[in-house]
């Protein structure tokens, strides 16, 4: 093989596999790097209405519940509101936090799924369970356990006031509603790798013919 056929070959190999191996970085730092950014939103989010809800339940009676109180109500007319955002080109109707509140017991006392789990003991799960005790409360379940895309995410804040801690917030988002972002930049990532690849063989056969 001529030396000139060698070095084309050898120049398009190692192209080629750098290529491959940096799309492969990119497209395995997309998850992760969007699950971070919707964490560090969440946080925000369970601190803020944590705050909203301590008046309530402050006010409730041991062993009552804050269905009817006026912290529910405004979540209820958040679920309810009707929303059209276009988020760089893809469309979001739907708004799809969970929110669920306990006591110090960890016993649920509010809860905005369609299936409420009021009464349920929550103090064994692990946003719960953290939060109760000061800590950061954080988790990620599936619902359905043999399927990834059932994942749900999960971010508590205590709920406190007059400096003791009245119970734990936590609000939920399925991972699924941020999939289309993810799917949106993995097949960028894919087409701009293809590109890539592309322009480097070109180069290569320009040079070989040369």
């Amino acid at each position: 093989m001529r030396l000139g056929l060698r070095l084309a070959f050898g120049f398009l190999l190692i192209t080629g596999l750098a290529a491959f191996f940096v799309m492969r970085v990119f497209m395995a730092e997309v998850k992760p790097s969007v699950r971070e950014v919707m964490e560090d939103i969440m946080v925000d989010t369970a601190n803020l209405l944590a705050e909203t809800a301590a008046t309530d339940l402050a006010a409730m009676s041991k062993g009552g519940t804050l269905v009817g109180s006026e912290f529910a109500r405004h979540v209820r007319d958040y679920a309810n509101r009707e929303v059209d955002a276009q988020i760089w080109g893809l469309h979001k109707r739907k708004l799809d936090f969970r929110v669920y509140v306990t006591d110090t017991t960890g016993r649920v006392v509010f809860d905005s799924a369609p299936e409420p789990a009021v009464g349920q003991d929550y103090s064994r799960w692990r946003d719960v369970a953290k939060a109760l005790k000061g800590e950061y409360g954080a988790r990620a379940t599936r619902e359905v356990e043999t399927d990834a895309s059932s994942s749900v995410m999960y971010v508590a804040a205590p709920v406190l006031g007059q400096g003791r801690l009245l119970g734990v917030l936590t609000v939920a988002k399925p991972m699924s509603t941020v999939a289309p972002f993810v799917e949106r930049a993995e097949r960028k990532i894919a087409s701009s790798g293809a590109l890539l690849l592309g322009l480097s063989l070109l180069v290569g056969v320009a040079a070989f013919l040369a």
